[in-house]
This record gives C-alpha cells, sequence and structure tokens, in this order.
C-alpha cells in the first residue's frame, strides 16, 4: 500500500500533534540533542587521558 505525500504544512502539524500527545518524549529529544555535544567532548578527554597514560606505560617499560 502506498500512502499519499503530504503536504509540508501537514508534516508540521502532525509533529505539533504529536508533541502535544507525547510531551516527555519531546522534552527527553531536546535534552538528548543538547547532551551529544558534551559527550563527545568527554569521551575526547578520556581518550586524550588514556593515551597519554599509556605512553607514560610505554616509556617506564623502555627503560627497563
Amino acid at each position: 500500500m502506498i500512502k499519499p505525500k503530504r503536504s509540508a504544512e501537514q508534516q508540521v502539524a502532525d509533529e505539533l500533534e504529536r508533541r502535544a500527545l507525547h510531551p516527555l518524549s519531546s522534552r527527553q529529544t531536546i535534552s538528548d540533542s543538547q547532551a551529544e555535544p558534551e559527550f563527545h567532548a568527554n569521551h575526547k578527554r578520556l581518550r586524550a587521558e588514556r593515551l597519554a597514560r599509556e605512553a607514560v606505560e610505554i616509556g617506564l617499560k623502555a627503560k627497563k
């Protein structure tokens, strides 16, 4: 079964209706999108710290 294409106005109206019916999921989507940059920044920081620790460990092993 092929669904007819909806106009942009109809898509916006449907989205607003969906958000009105499910406000919690709409807020969760917003907070997820806001958390993503913080997650990536934290991920990069932790990776840099891990690489620095590994470099120190390799340096200590090389001196022995």
